[in-house]
């Protein structure tokens, strides 16, 4: 059995917009850390608050 993908791999696998993904991304917390690690959910809170562009 598979495992669903998480809101960043959504992301990433373009199945939702970056909007979509600022909405998201606070609600799951210690989860989403410990599925796609620390620096993967900093980086993505971080370009949240503008620290990123891309």
């Amino acid at each position: 059995m598979e495992s669903a993908m998480n809101i960043i791999q959504q992301y990433e696998w373009r199945y939702i917009c970056y909007e979509e993904l600022l909405e998201e991304i606070w609600g799951y917390g210690q989860q989403l850390i410990n599925q796609v690690g620390l620096e993967c959910f900093t980086f993505y809170v971080e370009a949240s608050a503008g620290y990123h562009s891309f």
